[in-house]
């Protein structure tokens, strides 16, 4: 396998028609594993997959898996480094069919590589179904892009490339959630495959032109501190939440947030509120559960049943289970909110939810809609409403690099056992370049009468 540090060095050379002579690649000290290595860690990985997610099949071919990993197995660099190494392993990624299981990118080495001064990528990309890359809409002004614009090469590497390079190895159920992951994060896996820059020079192509930009990354620095939870008040009285995670980390940032975000919502006289889950990736229910506590006075559950596989972490909650089995059984975790609630909403509630909606996020859609607490709209999760969770990490013994797998399969409270996504009771189709437009749409579609 040739290293990619080799590969970005050609197609360097190969661009330098683009007229900018320095963009050659920050250089820094790497690791080197040994092949020897690369196979243990990619072993221990497979390994820990199959003996710790309670029933591949649910999502994985697995005579494809067996033959895709045995075709990696072997044809690994006789030396590699941390990055060559993912980018060899996380070809496995795809055929696991799931964004809970699989190779997670270095995220340590990353933040490593920044807390040195390194810097990423500065621009979000859009991706079609096409694979053609776009400006997004969040662009830093500092850069002098436009949304929209066509990426036709990124320092001499066409579009074509960087998408076939980084496409099969992202996790996700499907085609298109794996190119959303590709999307989100795509400094990231930018840097993991061809390293970081100071200077990234963009062939663009707008308004039927064609046209070379050079952006510096550090005008781009500092850009990506997007409030996790959003509140404004609209026109007619309607209030917009955009919620982007329920990241555990963040639960008393989001209790005072909510607690703020309701009062406010009390205050206008908000009798419609649309809850935007599309960028939201998941979390924890303990925090979801902050949120649903503000929607109803119900009692609610999640699911109806789970598949599990049996460990230390939920050996006593199954009596006569033993380590290492694996059971289905019914099972409904019943949540009941406080009676009183001062600042409980009374309105209509619509959940927006889209391809990147994912994990809890999904489950809290799917719970809103199973209980009638909420309109779902949008368009359809890409990952099922049915899904695995409770995610256990493995850190792999040479290289460091964690491995994923989930302990449960769960199905949702009103017991359809699909493959489906969350489908909207009101499908709005989604613009990547225009993330408002999705609201204002719903906004139409719901308005009153009178209105």
């Amino acid at each position: 396998m040739m290293s990619w540090m080799k590969q970005w060095g050609a197609a360097a050379l190969s661009a330098a028609y683009l007229g900018c002579a320095t963009y050659a690649p920050v250089e820094r000290d790497e690791r080197q594993f040994a092949s020897a290595q690369i196979e243990e860690d990619f072993g221990a990985f497979i390994h820990f997959v199959k003996t710790t997610h309670p029933d591949l099949s649910y999502s994985a071919d697995l005579d494809a898996l067996d033959a895709l990993t045995e075709s990696i197995s072997g044809s690994f660099d006789e030396s590699m480094t941390l990055r060559d190494a993912w980018m060899a392993m996380a070809l496995a990624n795809p055929a696991f069919g799931d964004a809970h299981v699989g190779l997670r990118r270095p995220v340590e080495a990353i933040a490593d590589y920044e807390k040195q001064g390194g810097t990423l990528f500065p621009a979000p990309m859009v991706f079609d179904d096409a694979g053609v890359m776009r400006i997004g809409a969040a662009v830093p002004d500092s850069l002098g892009l436009s949304p929209g614009a066509e990426v036709i090469s990124i320092n001499g590497v066409k579009t074509e490339t960087i998408v076939d390079t980084l496409l099969p190895r992202m996790r996700g159920e499907t085609v298109q959630l794996r190119r959303l992951v590709m999307e989100r994060y795509f400094p990231q896996y930018f840097w993991i495959a061809y390293g970081g820059y100071e200077t990234y020079v963009l062939r663009l192509r707008e308004n039927g032109r064609t046209r070379v930009a050079a952006i510096a990354a550090a005008d781009g620095a500092g850009q990506e501190g997007d409030a996790a939870f959003i509140y404004e008040t609209l026109p007619a009285s309607a209030g917009y939440m955009n919620v982007k995670t329920f990241n555990i980390e963040k639960k008393d940032q989001f209790a005072a947030f909510l607690s703020d975000a309701f009062a406010q919502i009390r205050e206008d006289g908000v009798d419609r509120l649309i809850i935007d889950l599309r960028e939201n990736g998941g979390g924890a229910h303990d925090v979801s559960d902050l949120l649903m506590a503000y929607l109803t006075d119900k009692p609610y559950s999640p699911i109806s049943g789970i598949k599990a596989r049996i460990t230390e972490e939920n050996i006593g909650r199954i009596p006569g289970a033993k380590l290492g089995d694996v059971v289905a059984v019914p099972f409904r975790q019943t949540v009941t909110p406080p009676e009183v609630y001062p600042l409980r909403f009374k309105g209509e509630v619509y959940a927006l939810v889209g391809g990147l909606t994912y994990s809890q996020a999904i489950a809290f859609a799917a719970t809103l809609q199973d209980h009638d607490i909420a309109t779902i709209a949008g368009q359809e999760t890409e990952g099922p409403a049915n899904q695995s969770g409770q995610v256990q990490r493995m850190r792999l013994p040479h290289t460091g690099l964690e491995a994923l797998a989930p302990i449960y399969i769960f199905i949702r409270a009103s017991g359809d056992r699909s493959r489906r996504g969350v489908i909207p009771d009101i499908e709005i189709k989604h613009d990547p370049l225009d993330p408002m437009e999705s609201v204002r749409a719903l906004l139409e579609a719901t308005k009153a009468p009178r209105e």
